[in-house]
């Protein structure tokens, strides 16, 4: 089981950069990664959707 992460643990937190008071995670939570540097956001998986075939409307 991962340990849950804190602020301790925020990219923001220890480069010095919170203003939040507090050890409760927010929003704009970054894990430290190694070498102390920032990551991105992981983000969704693009996933493409089948076209609909154009119709025309009748009475255009």
């Amino acid at each position: 089981m991962p340990a849950k992460a804190t602020c301790k643990d925020c990219y923001f937190r220890s480069a010095g950069l919170c203003a939040l008071p507090g050890e409760t995670l927010c929003p704009t939570f970054r894990a430290l990664s190694s070498g102390r540097s920032l990551q991105p956001p992981r983000q969704a998986r693009l996933v493409i959707r089948p076209t609909m075939p154009l119709v025309a409307s009748p009475g255009l």
